[in-house]
């Protein structure tokens, strides 16, 4: 729960709150595919202990309109573990 969530818009710490957040866009959702396309540790550039893994996705989304529109874009997350490399403190958003 103390993990800290953000994108280019907001941040908030806690999974109960981005999971809410999920669940008020599957509404607007009815087709859904993510490819992975990247996963790889980061370069420890800040000297620190905690380990830095960068994920990278495309995410296409179909939305429930009558026009049937598609949104793509390239999803990445920063996910910074802490110093123990178990468990996620930050999960970092930015789309391409």
């Amino acid at each position: 729960e103390d993990c800290y969530f953000a994108d280019d818009f907001a941040g908030f710490y806690g999974r109960s709150r981005f999971k809410s957040n999920l669940d008020n866009l599957t509404a607007f959702i009815v087709d859904s595919d993510v490819k992975l396309l990247s996963l790889q540790p980061e370069d420890d550039d800040d000297a620190s202990d905690s380990p830095v893994v960068r994920s990278r996705c495309l995410v296409k989304l179909q939305l429930g309109l009558p026009w049937k529109p598609v949104l793509a874009w390239v999803w990445g997350v920063r996910h910074v573990f802490d110093s123990s490399g178990t468990v996620i403190v930050e999960h970092l958003e930015s789309w391409e």
